[in-house]
């Protein structure tokens, strides 16, 4: 087992604990978008432009307080993500020329659990920030490859391999905030976060070219998301 998914999982224990002297705990169906890009440290910054894309993020959440004024609150959570990407790779390393491009698309389809303190303040209408770790699992996904410019390519569509291409496991950190309106005896939240992928999206990374081509670019590609749902709280 790895280190961050050892931690994750004492941290979530913990979690578990603290939650047997809270004050308020709350279920908390959320919906939203994720707009997702990779980052390209390593490898591919001067060979590679990326667009955001749009994805459905939905799950649950468990609001525990520990006190009956609410500054302080956990915040696990269990989610589905599609984190789709689109990246245009140039073959040449020449950014300003069109021909050689090919564009890739990603959609691949997480359980993410991140784990979250959640610091509040305000009085009835109320704001916060929130951060913590999250581990993410890809159960399923599709990759495609697609090119006008370049002679004799053969668009490509298929499921993503995470036998020799991605990995499966990911983790990282969430930060973000938020504004929590009371409704009723319960409240809405409307939630913001960005996310940081700590580890390689890619075991291998390489591109197809005209014919049989390959060529091959390294593992690389970590997540960065920009995260917006609509949440409503039920008092358990």
């Amino acid at each position: 087992m790895t280190k961050p998914l050892s931690w994750f999982i004492f941290l979530l224990l913990q979690c578990m604990v603290y939650s047997g002297v809270a004050q308020e705990v709350h279920l908390i169906p959320q919906i939203g978008v994720n707009l997702g890009t990779y980052n390209f440290d390593k490898t591919l910054n001067n060979t590679s432009q990326q667009r955001l894309a749009p994805g459905l993020t939905a799950g649950v959440g468990f609001n525990i307080a520990f006190s009956s004024s609410r500054d302080f609150i956990l915040q696990p959570e269990i989610n589905y993500s599609m984190r789709n990407s689109i990246t245009d790779f140039i073959s040449t390393g020449q950014t300003t020329d069109p021909a050689t491009t090919i564009r890739q698309k990603t959609q691949l389809h997480y359980i993410d659990i991140p784990l979250l303190a959640r610091f509040d303040f305000g009085v009835s209408t109320r704001y916060y920030i929130n951060v913590g770790p999250s581990i993410s699992y890809a159960f399923a996904g599709r990759e495609s490859y697609e090119s006008s410019t370049i002679a004799n390519f053969d668009n490509i569509s298929r499921k993503a391999d995470f036998n020799e291409k991605f990995n499966r496991i990911d983790w990282g950190v969430w930060l973000g905030g938020g504004v929590e309106i009371p409704v009723n005896d319960s409240f809405l939240l409307l939630d913001g976060r960005y996310g940081i992928g700590m580890r390689d999206l890619y075991k291998n990374m390489s591109i197809p070219g005209a014919g049989s081509e390959e060529t091959a670019i390294g593992n690389d590609g970590r997540s960065r998301l920009f995260h917006i749902t609509v949440g409503y709280a039920l008092p358990l």
